[in-house]
């Protein structure tokens, strides 16, 4: 992506086997647990994630600089870009976009459902972040994606979960997240 996103843009960072996804929220706050002091972030993503599966970098390593991300800290978390993308490609998710697209465009970067204006989106993250109340973190039925469409949208979903099942491995996903979530 060479531009930078713009405030309420759900991105994700291609990790390879999968995709990690936040929500660009533009300038943030934040505070050193150290100091009390706050420092602004020009550009800052919140992310959702645990027990570090979507961060590269162990939880002993240092605390970022510019966010004071620690790397491991699992739930809803704010960072600056940097921290969320690691140095991988990242892209824009597209919303509104055709059935056919849809099904012909790698699974957890587009969805047919429409999204919110960014205000609404960037209210959400941050309800997310400030109660942490998006739950316990798991890869099939509760992940970043999950956390980015539920702020785009108002409702979780993830379709990189069906990831090389078509049509019918998204049919048995949606039904496996309804009989365990």
């Amino acid at each position: 992506m060479g531009d930078y996103p713009k405030p309420g843009d759900h991105i994700f960072a291609d990790r390879g086997t999968y995709d990690h996804h936040g929500i660009y929220v533009g300038e943030a706050e934040v505070t050193d647990p150290s100091s009390g002091k706050t420092r602004k972030l020009k550009h800052a993503v919140i992310h959702f994630g645990g027990n570090n599966s979507n961060i590269k970098g162990k939880a002993s390593d240092a605390p970022c600089r510019k966010c004071f991300n620690k790397h491991g800290d699992p739930g809803v978390t704010l960072t600056c870009l940097k921290c969320f993308h690691k140095g991988d490609t990242f892209y824009k998710y597209r919303y509104d976009v055709s059935f056919i697209t849809f099904n012909t465009t790698r699974n957890g970067s587009c969805t047919t459902a429409s999204c919110d204006e960014p205000d609404v989106v960037i209210k959400r993250a941050y309800a997310f972040l400030h109660n942490q109340n998006f739950g316990d973190y798991d890869f099939f039925f509760n992940n970043c994606e999950h956390f980015a469409t539920a702020c785009k949208t108002g409702k979780a979903r993830c379709n990189q979960g069906a990831a090389g099942f078509g049509v019918a491995g998204a049919i048995v996903y949606k039904a496996a997240r309804r009989l365990l979530w």
